[in-house]
């Protein structure tokens, strides 16, 4: 048998052999600054999927402003709506 064979045969048992690792052991080394930098990300990925349903609602209410007015209320309901 070829070395290089039996070389590749023990890698393979090996890769599909590692050992798991828990959800807080993969935190284990993680130091303050990581910690502080994983919250702001996590913070900064929720304001950026609220942000689209938020404009959403937003531009409906200015859609509603136009439609529900009159030519000399318009500014006046767009205005309520931004401010």
């Amino acid at each position: 048998m070829d070395t290089a064979a039996v070389a590749a045969e023990g890698e393979e048992e090996s890769l599909g052999q590692q050992e798991k690792v828990s959800f807080m052991g993969m935190f284990r080394y993680a130091d303050g600054t990581d910690l502080l930098l994983m919250l702001v990300g996590t913070v900064a990925a929720l304001a950026n999927g609220l942000s689209q349903p938020l404009m959403t609602i937003v531009f409906g209410a200015t859609i509603n402003a136009f439609g529900d007015a009159t030519d000399g209320d318009v500014l006046q309901r767009v205005n309520k709506v931004y401010l």
